[in-house]
């Protein structure tokens, strides 16, 4: 697992988890708070052979998942619902949003990646933000059938 961690002048608020759904055990990973499924839709880079071994933290990686069209559109209304579940999570508890895509190398690495970022840019800095890529490590998944 690798973590970016978005420091805060407070505590970490919110916790963003990548994961690949078709991995055994990914299911137990969900959490508690919101779950932003991309299985099938945005750009696929592993459909790319140049980009296929790459990671979501990879820029070329990155930048092939945001071009996709209404991606930032997404990851901006994803952004403004882990805040407002945020204001509504006792002091001291963590608002949680788990990303899944299939393998969990690519898009949902780059969709946590952008969503805490624009939660970290819109509190200021006030809070903390963690994003967790469990998967970014695991051998490249096969296609499905």
């Amino acid at each position: 697992m690798q973590t970016t961690h978005l420091p805060g002048r407070g505590l970490v608020a919110a916790v963003i988890s990548s994961i690949g759904i078709r991995h055994e055990g990914a299911h137990a990973l969900v959490d508690t708070g919101l779950y932003l499924d991309l299985s099938r839709v945005l750009r696929n880079p592993a459909d790319d052979p140049t980009m296929r071994f790459r990671t979501g933290l990879d820029d070329d990686v990155y930048a092939h998942v945001l071009k996709t069209p209404d991606a930032l559109t997404l990851f901006n209304r994803t952004a403004v619902q882990l805040r407002a579940l945020a204001d509504e999570v006792p002091v001291g508890r963590l608002a949680r949003l788990t990303v899944a895509c299939q393998g969990g190398r690519h898009r949902s690495v780059a969709a946590a990646e952008t969503v805490g970022r624009l939660v970290w840019e819109a509190w200021g800095g006030a809070y903390g933000v963690d994003i967790e890529h469990h998967h970014i490590d695991h051998p490249v998944l096969t296609s499905p059938a």
